[in-house]
C-alpha cells in the first residue's frame, strides 16, 4: 500500500505522545499535533516538521475536519491519562473515539495507530476501565478502509512517567516507599522502545489489522518494581504494600500529597496484572531495553548512569541512545 507522510495526532501532549512524535520527526514524517491550547505546547514546534492544530472541542466539526484533512495517517492516543489539561475524561472517551472515528473515514484516512491497553477487553463492564478501552479499541479497529493497528502495551516507563518517576521522586524526599497497586503484575517497557516501535510498523503490512500486546522482557510486580528504582538509586529504602484506602487519599491530593508515590491513573490502571506471553524482538525487530538500563537512564546516580553507558559501548548499542 502506497502511503504519504502525513500524520495527524490526537492525544499527543503527554508521556506518550512525546514520544511517539519524537520518532515521527526523527523518520521524517509531517506531523501535525492536534490541541486544545496551542499556547501551551509551542515547544512541540521545535521538533523537524511539527505544527499544533486547535480543536477547541470535539464539537467543533469544521476544527475536526480541519484536524484529519490531507492525513495519510491518524495516531490517537487520547487514552493516555498523562495529558494533563487536554485530557479526555473517562466518561467521556468513547463518544470523542466515535467522532474521530467519524472524521479519520471522512477525510479517507488510509492507516491507523490507536493507543490501548493489555487488559482492555469489552466483556469488562462499560463503565470499567478496561471495559471502556475495550469499546475505543474495536471503534477505531473498524475504521472503514484503513488499516488499523491497535497497541496494547504494558506498563510504559521513563523519565516523566506515572510510576517508576514518581518513585524516584518519592526516594528522594526519604527512604521510604509506599507502592500502590503493589501486588498487580507488569512487564515494563521504555517509552523509546515503544515509540520506536510504533512508528516502525507504521508501514508494515504484517501489522495491519491487528491488536498487538507491547511487553518489555521481564515480569515483576510493582513492589518488586518498586525495589529495583531504590536499589539502583543506591537507596537503602524501605518498601512496602500501600494500603487502598492511603492510596486513594494520596491520589486525590493530587500535587499536595505529602506521599508522592501514587497517582490517580495508576489505581485505574493497574487495577490487573499486564503481562503477555508475546515476544516483543518477534515482533518489532529489536530487543527492547533491560529495565536496569531503561531506569538508570533517569533514576541512577551519575556514576552508576556512565558505567551502564560503558557496558551499552561495549555491547555495540547506538550511540545514540547513551544518555
Amino acid at each position: 500500500m502506497l502511503l504519504g507522510n502525513k500524520v495527524s495526532v490526537f492525544g499527543g501532549t503527554g508521556f506518550v505522545g512525546r514520544a511517539v512524535v519524537n520518532e515521527l520527526s526523527k523518520a521524517g514524517y509531517e506531523i501535525k499535533v492536534v490541541v486544545r491550547r496551542p499556547e501551551r505546547f509551542r515547544e512541540f514546534l521545535l521538533y523537524p516538521n511539527t505544527t499544533l492544530h486547535t480543536l477547541e472541542s470535539f464539537d467543533n466539526a469544521a476544527q475536526l475536519t480541519a484536524a484529519v484533512k490531507g492525513a495519510d495517517i491518524v495516531i490517537n492516543l487520547i487514552t493516555d491519562r498523562s495529558t494533563g489539561t487536554e485530557m479526555i475524561e473517562q466518561a467521556d472517551l468513547t463518544a470523542v473515539t466515535q467522532k474521530i472515528k467519524s472524521a479519520t473515514e471522512s477525510a479517507g484516512v488510509k492507516r491507523v495507530l490507536s493507543l490501548s491497553q493489555i487488559g482492555a477487553s469489552t466483556d469488562a463492564p462499560n463503565s470499567d476501565w478496561f471495559g471502556i478501552l475495550g469499546e475505543v479499541g474495536n471503534l477505531m479497529h473498524n475504521v472503514a478502509s484503513a488499516k488499523v493497528t491497535i497497541l496494547k502495551p504494558s506498563l510504559l516507563i521513563g523519565a516523566g512517567d506515572d510510576t517508576t518517576a514518581r518513585f524516584v521522586t518519592q526516594l528522594n524526599r526519604m527512604d521510604l516507599l509506599m507502592v500502590a497497586q503493589s501486588n498487580t503484575v507488569v512487564q515494563p517497557l521504555w517509552i523509546k522502545d515503544f515509540a520506536q516501535a510504533a512508528v516502525a510498523i507504521i508501514k508494515d503490512e504484517s501489522t495491519f489489522d491487528k491488536k498487538l500486546e507491547m511487553v518489555g522482557e521481564e515480569r515483576l510486580t510493582m513492589k518488586q518494581l518498586g525495589e529495583l528504582v531504590a536499589e539502583l538509586m543506591q537507596k537503602d529504602a524501605i518498601v512496602f504494600p500501600m494500603c487502598k484506602l492511603n492510596a486513594k487519599l494520596m491520589a486525590a491530593f493530587g500535587a499536595f500529597a505529602p506521599i508522592a508515590s501514587v497517582s490517580k491513573s495508576q489505581l485505574l490502571m493497574l487495577s490487573k496484572d499486564m503481562v503477555s506471553d508475546a515476544d516483543f524482538e518477534t515482533q518489532f525487530g529489536f530487543a527492547p531495553s533491560s529495565l536496569e538500563w531503561a531506569i538508570s537512564t533517569y533514576a541512577s546516580p551519575h556514576d552508576i548512569r556512565e558505567r551502564y553507558n560503558f557496558y551499552r559501548k561495549e555491547a555495540g548499542r547506538d550511540v545514540k541512545e547513551l544518555v
